[in-house]
């Protein structure tokens, strides 16, 4: 069940970063200016903050039945894979060596977390 829901956590803070970045494309989702706090909120915006806002529950219950100092690295890890990708396929960013070299540390690490004592 843990897989499951971690696979969800993964899929819904990716999406939810994803589409919040994409509702930025039309301004900051809240500003503040003249002494009044405006919103500029847009599908993309309320989309990501639900996604994002989901994800915050399914990584409580994470944390909750597994052990932190395995939970957290494993769960960050996979997350900021799938965002390195996304980033270059969705927004077009640029696959740097450092950037490859720092996502094959957080692969290493990944191995490494998972070894059996």
């Amino acid at each position: 069940m843990s897989k499951i829901i971690l696979t969800l956590y993964i899929i819904t803070t990716s999406l939810g970063l994803i589409i919040l970045k994409l509702g930025t494309n039309s301004g900051l989702p809240v500003s503040y200016a003249n002494n009044k706090l405006h919103f500029n909120m847009n599908f993309y915006s309320v989309a990501g903050i639900v996604l994002y806002g989901l994800s915050f529950m399914l990584y409580v219950y994470l944390i909750s039945k597994n052990d932190l100092g395995y939970i957290i690295p494993l769960a960050a890890a996979f997350v900021y894979i799938v965002i390195f990708i996304a980033s270059a396929v969705v927004f077009k960013e640029v696959f740097t060596a450092t950037k490859i070299i720092g996502i094959a540390m957080i692969v290493i690490g990944l191995i490494f977390l998972n070894l059996k004592k």
